[in-house]
């Protein structure tokens, strides 16, 4: 019986440690979990509180419709510059 919680307690915590932010040591999240009374909804919770939100960097398709907006706004112009009266 002792083994089978073992195996049970090991599958466990790979689970959570799989779905922990990666910026917490396994150390970390192990304390949380039995701080939680081994409750995995508790311990995940309190695991992504823990996540400083960063700002977003500039992803490459927000620099693409930047370049696309631009593009747009240069043949607009150039258009109505150059349309027949």
């Amino acid at each position: 019986m002792r083994f089978l919680n073992y195996i049970l307690y090991n599958n466990i915590m790979d689970e959570v440690i799989n779905q922990a932010p990666s910026n917490i040591s396994i150390e970390e999240i192990k304390e949380i979990y039995e701080k939680n009374n081994n409750n995995v909804i508790n311990t995940l919770t309190e695991l992504w509180k823990i996540v400083e939100k960063e700002p977003k960097p500039l992803k490459k398709f927000d620099e693409i419709r930047d370049l696309c907006d631009e593009y747009d706004k240069a043949c607009y112009e150039y258009l109505n510059k150059n349309k027949i009266k």
